[in-house]
């Protein structure tokens, strides 16, 4: 039994635009960044908000996921009105990979170990300091178990950053906040052969999903599922 399911944590949540899910899909994985621009996708498939922040504070070659079931960003992002989707992958599955925690918004602090400033104290409970990281992380068993007893994913946003990419497993659930987008989802995994459940679940917050923002969405699909070698045309929520 692993750190995560000695915590009965069941499982870890990545989210993602609706209209990513054919290459997710497809690629039957979560890549991290260096994967990604391996593959052929440009800069602007990476989330414009953190995508600078993650590389330049040592976390790009992680692919992240978090414990937080509704991540305050995910609330924002539909209460806009703009198609998102929960991926939920068993923890034992994530247990049988290398992975790190970190209880910090890794692209969002400003208390940083960086121009001569200290940063968060290292512990067992806040993590340590690896490699070029401006940011302590959880990597050890004992480390990540103190920083999980301590800091519980109820109250604190603890992300989990796999080491490199991460494999699906057949037992992955894609969440959707409509009914409609559960649709969408299903047609996108039929077509692409991945074998997940697809379930409509309760939104976080105000969902008023956005005309204008489904008709992009679905474009996007049609030509990512037609055209295999097709790598997106920017579209991203931040950039709206």
């Amino acid at each position: 039994m692993g750190v995560l399911t000695q915590q009965h944590i069941e499982r870890v949540h990545h989210y993602a635009p609706l209209h990513y899910l054919p290459f997710i899909g497809r690629s039957k994985s979560l890549l991290c960044k260096p994967s990604l621009l391996a593959a052929g996708f440009a800069q602007d498939h990476l989330r414009s908000m953190s995508r600078e922040h993650d590389v330049e504070r040592g976390f790009g070659a992680y692919t992240h996921l978090t414990l937080e079931p509704r991540p305050r960003i995910l609330k924002a992002k539909l209460a806009a009105g703009f198609p998102h989707i929960g991926v939920a992958v068993p923890a034992d599955c994530v247990e049988a990979v290398s992975f790190s925690l970190c209880r910090f918004n890794v692209a969002m602090t400003r208390h940083l170990r960086r121009n001569g400033q200290p940063g968060f104290p290292e512990s067992s409970t806040n993590g340590r300091y690896y490699d070029q990281h401006q940011i302590p992380i959880a990597r050890s068993d004992a480390d990540k178990t103190a920083m999980l007893e301590k800091h519980s994913p109820a109250n604190t946003m603890i992300e989990v950053l796999v080491h490199g990419d991460l494999v699906l497993p057949d037992r992955t659930e894609i969440g959707c906040f409509s009914d409609a987008d559960a649709k969408i989802a299903q047609q996108v995994l039929s077509e692409v052969g991945a074998p997940w459940n697809v379930t409509s679940i309760a939104s976080p917050g105000p969902y008023p999903r956005n005309a204008k923002h489904v008709e992009a969405i679905t474009t996007f699909i049609d030509q990512a599922l037609a055209e295999l070698d097709w790598r997106g045309n920017g579209l991203e929520f931040d950039r709206l």
